[in-house]
């Protein structure tokens, strides 16, 4: 893949010390690129620790799209390419709080495409949404053509920030593209908590040596995205003519069933760190069940065709580059107790 159109250039990235963020921002600096991170917190600045000095960080609360519209007028002149991901991921938040996730990601999308429209007009503007969008697939992998009949308000509010940037490429001639994400993990996600991505809490839990619980029969079947293999479509979707006003279902392009990730997982964690987890299998709680979409697995080939990507990184190798990211953290972090 050749990323030599975004080389150089000047580059924000809402949600920017986020897990996909964070990981896009060292992309990007790697690239020569001029990069302005914004975030609601420093909270995650370690994500970032090694490179800090090189990259403009702004404080912004994106809650809200009142909160963020100052600080977008000032930064937005002069972008070339502007990832919004700052966002609210949270299916059960967001139906817990239907109103705040409306302005986390429908109301603040829609500013930042306003400033983008009077401010930067020909910046590329890319946006990561989520597979669960579709809802329950109605035939495997899923492509772009499947009707989307979302479960969760998150999925709703996501799907409707899609036809956003749709709108505004159609009238306004933004250079616009949606990436339905699936099941993306990695090196510096959030590990502590399965609402921000179930692989990588999985992970941590068995490199403590704390058991993994799966919901009986653990076997509907999921696409697991790696960061890296985001980062590339990512920039990959940004520099290329032929996604403009495009929205795309993005994943490896195979599945796994649950409890094989997990065998998976916990082979590779004891074959790295020396522990083997306990796996327990429980009933499936009966209102998480009413949200899950079901099996999913991803047919990449239009984004392939458009952007010249490819998931370069197996699943395989994808999990041992994370585990060995938490495990040097955790040594280092014995080394300095």
């Amino acid at each position: 893949m050749d990323f030599s159109a975004i080389a150089g250039r000047r580059v924000l990235i809402t949600g920017g010390l986020g897990f996909i963020g964070s990981n896009l921002a060292l992309r990007c600096l790697s690239l020569g690129c001029q990069v302005t991170l914004l975030t609601r917190s420093l909270q995650k600045e370690a994500n970032i620790a090694l490179v800090k000095d090189r990259v403009r960080v702004e404080l912004v609360d994106m809650s809200t799209a009142d909160s963020a519209v100052s600080a977008l007028r000032a930064l937005l002149p002069g972008q070339d390419y502007v990832f919004h991901l700052a966002a609210q991921t949270s299916h059960v938040q967001s139906m817990d709080d239907p109103l705040q996730d409306l302005q986390a990601n429908c109301g603040v999308t829609l500013a930042l495409l306003e400033g983008c429209r009077q401010l930067c007009p020909e910046a590329a503007v890319v946006m990561p949404g989520t597979v669960t969008q579709v809802g329950r697939a109605i035939t495997l992998p899923v492509a772009e053509d499947q009707p989307d009949w979302p479960l969760t308000l998150y999925d709703a509010h996501k799907l409707t920030c899609e036809k956003y940037l749709h709108v505004y490429h159609q009238n306004y001639g933004l250079k616009t593209t949606t990436l339905r994400l699936a099941n993306v993990f990695g090196e510096r996600q959030q590990v502590n908590n399965p609402q921000r991505g179930i692989l990588n809490f999985m992970l941590w839990r068995a490199m403590n040596g704390e058991p993994l619980t799966v919901y009986e029969p653990g076997d509907f079947v999921r696409d697991y995205s790696y960061v890296q293999n985001v980062v590339d479509a990512l920039l990959q979707a940004a520099a290329s003519p032929r996604t403009a006003g495009r929205a795309y279902v993005f994943g490896s392009g195979s599945g796994l069933k649950f409890h094989e990730m997990i065998r998976q997982l916990v082979d590779a964690v004891n074959e790295t760190v020396g522990v083997k987890a306990e796996i327990r299998r429980v009933p499936f709680p009966a209102a998480e069940k009413k949200m899950d979409v079901g099996d999913f697995i991803a047919d990449n080939r239009k984004l392939r065709e458009d952007a010249d990507w490819y998931p370069r990184v197996s699943f395989a190798e994808g999990l041992e580059n994370t585990i060995n990211f938490y495990w040097d953290g955790l040594k280092e972090h014995s080394r300095e107790q």
